[in-house]
């Protein structure tokens, strides 16, 4: 797994580990919007999150950060993702999930911004891509005001409560400071 650890002001991103797995759990299965960032159309078990925590540990590419409140251990998202295998200077982040009490507060923007940012200085990333579930027009709205702009669509990419439904790339380029 690659190593993010990030301190801003308020909030610390670090890599998520095993005794954060029931806690991330609760985050995942807090809504049902959460299937647009996730791709998974139903409540998650320990099981599951287990399994997407061990492929991210043992793959030296992808991502998992936990993002806490500063001085507390208070976990209120996630972000995951991974640099690409064949272009080391690209990465995806895969998901992106933030509370529902605190949407809405500049933290889902300051969470890309600086795993856009670590990656940049880290790992020499210059491009950054999300995709976006069609129908996720809260994601899309997110996506392009945090700098993501459209790329292409897949037609009928993935299927959520038994309806296919198009996946929509999108992109943008860390800012070289």
């Amino acid at each position: 797994m690659l190593t993010v650890n990030i301190i801003d002001e308020a909030l610390i991103f670090k890599d998520i580990k095993k005794e954060n797995l029931k806690e991330l759990l609760h985050i995942y299965n807090n809504t049902e919007e959460y299937m647009y960032a996730t791709g998974i159309d139903r409540q998650m078990t320990f099981d599951d999150i287990s399994q997407k925590y061990l492929e991210v540990l043992v793959n030296s590419h992808e991502f998992f950060a936990g993002i806490f409140i500063a001085d507390t251990d208070s976990m209120i998202g996630a972000i995951k993702g991974r640099i690409d295998y064949e272009n080391m200077q690209q990465a995806w982040i895969m998901s992106l999930l933030i509370k529902k009490e605190y949407q809405g507060l500049g933290i889902g923007k300051r969470a890309v911004d600086n795993m856009i940012n670590c990656l940049y200085k880290r790992y020499d990333v210059n491009t950054c891509f999300t995709g976006v579930i069609s129908g996720n027009s809260i994601g899309m709205n997110f996506w392009g005001k945090v700098g993501f702009n459209y790329i292409r669509t897949i037609d009928q990419y993935i299927r959520l409560n038994g309806q296919y439904r198009d996946y929509i790339i999108m992109k943008k380029e860390a800012l070289k400071n």
